[in-house]
């Protein structure tokens, strides 16, 4: 059930008896560029931290005990080129709890997003640092996985210089140094006047009185806009390729392609299952000839990005073998291209993918997520996605695979 907040803040109630508890979104959503990702994720490590009423950390995790252990915290996310900050809460609903629960939480929410720790037009300066310091030791720790590091080299490999999908939704470890106590006030204004707002309410509610609950949120009418989350990208008239070495044990030899194939369009379903028999499932080719019967690999997966037109393979590998994979994985391609698979291999792949989808609804953050793409994009409720995957056929997944091109290939060796 939808309701108009204000112009640009919409609610989206989605009453159900399946969860014990409540489960609260509200999502900011603006256009990412080069300069913004950071400034948002530090700006909702301090929100989440402390407010005027709750200046500290354990003050304000007091208040969420009393809360019959509520949980709210923030992050950040991106839905291709939108960049979104996140508020997520879950509760006890108030049949379990027996007392207005939902109020309260809605009361804590809204000292979070509208009573922030900022005074004389700055944010509290002790808190500003360490949150700060914490958001630099966190980014910094995400590279230090090799395999996230060798993902993010392909990406820096396959974007422009100049584009934004090479600024990650965490942001970036370098941009920390423009930022102050007192710039990222603006930041926060300009997400709380201007950003599109959805707030999402999942659980056994009535429709009505979230409506009223959520109604007493200060926010303030706003122009949005059309918002435009798909990227798309020209090819490159040569693969890019990459070698780096470090001292690492395991080799990680990463490729990447485009696959215009996007969020719900008529190739999508076709898109998944392609994904599923290359490299996305158990079934699929790579983990069943590259990794299994060549023993090539320790791990060899891709993933679809059906918001960037990015398809990806991730492998772990021992360096001397970064040619064999690299000509096997091009096999596997040509052999999906060709239709050199069974219709019980498509079958297994189809079955898994429609059992990954009927489990998603046991989460409550998938529905919800389901939930956001759908109020982003102005799409109607989803129907007949098991059917929709079952109606691929063979040809349909060779016509998707013969969509693919090969853009980049990074490799991080261990030798030289």
């Amino acid at each position: 059930m939808h309701f108009d907040l204000a112009s640009g803040v919409g609610l989206h109630v989605i009453p159900t008896q399946q969860f014990k508890m409540t489960h609260v979104l509200i999502t900011f959503t603006t256009p990412q560029t080069r300069d913004n990702a950071t400034a948002r994720n530090l700006l909702a490590n301090l929100l989440e931290t402390s407010t005027h009423r709750y200046p500290t950390q354990t003050a304000l995790a007091r208040q969420l005990a009393n809360l019959y252990g509520a949980y709210v915290g923030m992050g950040v996310g991106r839905v291709g080129r939108l960049h979104t900050v996140r508020l997520r809460a879950s509760f006890v609903n108030d049949q379990i709890a027996g007392t207005n629960l939902f109020d309260q939480v809605v009361d804590l929410i809204n000292e979070i997003l509208f009573h922030p720790l900022i005074d004389d037009n700055e944010f509290d300066g002790p808190t500003f640092r360490i949150q700060a310091h914490n958001l630099e030791q966190t980014i910094t720790a995400l590279y230090d996985d090799k395999q996230f590091y060798a993902n993010r080299q392909l990406m820096n490999l396959y974007y422009p210089d100049d584009s934004i999908m090479r600024v990650p939704s965490f942001g970036q470890v370098a941009d920390l140094a423009k930022l102050t106590a007192q710039n990222l006030v603006k930041v926060y204004q300009d997400m709380i006047e201007h950003d599109r707002v959805d707030i999402f309410v999942l659980g056994d509610v009535d429709p009505t009185t979230v409506k009223e609950a959520l109604g007493q949120l200060p926010f303030i009418p706003r122009q949005v806009g059309t918002m435009r989350p798909f990227y798309q990208q020209a090819l490159y008239p040569t693969v890019q390729r990459q070698v780096e070495h470090q001292p690492v044990v395991q080799a990680k030899l990463n490729l990447g392609y485009q696959l215009p194939v996007y969020y719900q369009d008529d190739n999508y379903y076709a898109g998944l299952v392609f994904n599923g028999l290359f490299g996305g499932t158990p079934y699929s080719k790579l983990f069943t000839n590259v990794r299994e019967k060549a023993s090539l690999a320790y791990y060899a997966t891709s993933r679809l990005l059906p918001f960037t037109g990015f398809l990806g393979i991730q492998t772990g590998i021992q360096a001397g073998d970064a040619k064999r994979v690299e000509d096997l994985i091009a096999q596997q391609l040509k052999d999906l291209c060709a239709g050199k698979f069974s219709a019980g291999q498509l079958a297994e792949v189809q079955d898994s993918l429609v059992n990954q989808y009927r489990a998603s609804h046991d989460l409550a953050n998938n529905i919800l997520g389901r939930e956001l793409l759908r109020a982003l994009l102005n799409l109607p409720p989803e129907t007949a996605v098991t059917e929709k995957i079952n109606a691929v056929t063979a040809a349909d997944v060779s016509r998707v695979a013969k969509m693919v091109k090969m853009q980049a290939i990074y490799l991080l060796s261990g030798e030289k």
